[in-house]
């Protein structure tokens, strides 16, 4: 075990050891190691390897020699014929018919009867047989490749797939983060609204307001509470999507420690576009490459139908040594025993079409390979430019967003400077507050959609891993 693989070991065994009490605290670092462990995804992608180098042990069996045996017991029963003269039975057919009174006809031959009789010993019989493939016309070989290329790409698939929940982990913290903020905010705002509430109720009763306003401040507030709930389901479902993923049950989303780091994000909004494209589509790039491991199996599936093909026979040395012997006390003397060595040709004249069918259907799966890789090509180019244009998107919300907090700051430092002269009223001071927590909240919603995009981009272009 590699030092990397005992450090996660230990950093897992040392999760599960101390259950998450409030005082815990759950890092990125301990999320990403239980994934690695517990994630059903990438558990089933190292099967799905586990079962391909098998397919390849198999495919590499023919190679080698097949060697098959036969041990068994007979006993050999036959019947003999035995005959009963008819001037022995003719008398008793005398006497039956004087018992019952009528005639009954005599017998003019011996009667036969067939009685059964053990004339051979019990046998011993053994034999073993080897059959060696010399010549294939390359089926063997491409099979071989074909099941490798297939191994190659399912080890692909793992990393692929852990980069994927890495993706996806990182972007299920942040957005927790943002969230809380998110929530935070609301509260405040929801306090402000709830006073707004009653101060529009107290200046209604006076005839300073009308019931219209009161209902008005009432609906605010309402949309402010309900804004409230549905951040709370957010961090519920996503608390337990992280759960889900790593395995950790009961996982509290208070006691996770990460913070996203907001200098990467502006890092990879300014990388070179075409760059990014480059990396995203280029041939090092680990699902491109699974692709590419895909047609070429598909290549050699073709050259297998093709070495399939009607009359093409394949060779074999075929070896086989047979042994006899009675399980009696002549067992030494009447044994036998005989090798036979053979060079066979086996190959099919005609089988309905089968073998040119599947030779089209290899052809197929070849185009089929090539226009699935034209197809993948194509999606991540548009998944990668409509994630660079949310990105771009979401800081130009970020910056509008910034401009005015600063411009409802000091609209709200103003309105508090009258309010302090007796030229403004608590309720103004209230709707400003809330005014600027909505632009708040607006902007922390933009940079979860930001980091998001920015992890998204990072998964199809592997940029952190340069």
């Amino acid at each position: 075990m590699t030092g990397k693989k005992a450090m996660l070991v230990l950093s897992f065994m040392a999760l599960l050891a101390a259950p998450l009490a409030a005082q815990d605290t759950v890092t990125y670092e301990d999320l990403s190691n239980a994934l690695s462990f517990n994630n059903t995804t990438l558990l089933a992608a190292m099967e799905d390897y586990r079962t391909a180098g098998i397919d390849v042990k198999d495919a590499k069996s023919s190679y080698h020699p097949q060697i098959s045996y036969t041990v068994a017991g007979s006993y050999v029963y036959q019947h003999q014929p035995m005959f009963i003269d008819n001037s022995d039975i003719n008398p008793l057919i005398d006497t039956v018919s004087q018992i019952f009174g009528r005639p009954l006809p005599h017998l003019n031959e011996p009667l036969e009867l067939t009685k059964w009789l053990s004339v051979n010993a019990p046998y011993l019989n053994a034999s073993v047989s080897l059959v060696q493939p010399i010549y294939t016309w390359g089926k063997v070989t491409s099979s071989v490749k074909m099941y490798e290329e297939i191994e190659s790409a399912r080890a692909l698939q793992i990393g692929d797939t852990e980069a994927q929940l890495d993706a996806q982990l990182k972007a299920y913290l942040s957005s927790l983060y943002y969230l809380d903020q998110v929530l935070v905010l609301l509260d405040s705002i929801q306090q402000d609204a709830d006073e707004l509430v009653t101060i529009a109720e107290q200046s209604s009763s006076t005839g300073v307001l009308l019931q219209q306003d009161v209902a008005s401040a009432r609906v605010s507030a309402s949309q402010i509470a309900l804004s409230k709930t549905q951040v709370e389901s957010q961090i519920q479902n996503i608390t337990t999507a992280l759960e889900t993923m790593t395995g950790i049950e009961n996982l509290d989303q208070t006691v996770i420690d990460y913070t996203p780091d907001e200098a990467w994000f502006a890092e990879i909004a300014n990388a070179d576009r075409a760059q990014l494209e480059l990396m995203a589509t280029g041939n090092s790039q680990a699902s491109i490459q699974m692709l590419d491991h895909m047609a070429a199996a598909a290549g050699y599936a073709q050259n297998a139908a093709k070495g399939s093909m009607y009359v093409v026979p394949d060779i074999a040395l075929s070896v086989s040594a047979d042994y006899t012997a009675p399980l009696t006390d002549r067992f030494a003397d009447e044994s036998a025993w005989g090798v036979t060595v053979a060079v066979a040709l086996q190959g099919t004249i005609w089988d309905g079409g089968q073998r040119s069918n599947d030779r089209q259907r290899a052809e197929s799966a070849v185009s089929s390979a090539q226009i699935t890789r034209t197809e993948a090509v194509n999606t991540i180019k548009t998944t990668l430019n409509e994630n660079l244009g949310n990105i771009d998107i979401a800081l130009a919300n970020i910056e509008y967003q910034k401009a005015n907090i600063e411009l409802l700051q000091s609209e709200l430092e103003l309105e508090q400077s009258r309010f302090d002269l007796g030229a403004s009223s608590r309720q103004d001071i209230l709707e400003k507050r809330i005014e600027l927590g909505q632009a708040q909240v607006e902007m922390i919603t933009q940079k979860m959609s930001l980091a998001a995009s920015c992890f998204t981009v990072d998964y199809l272009t592997g940029y952190s891993s340069l």
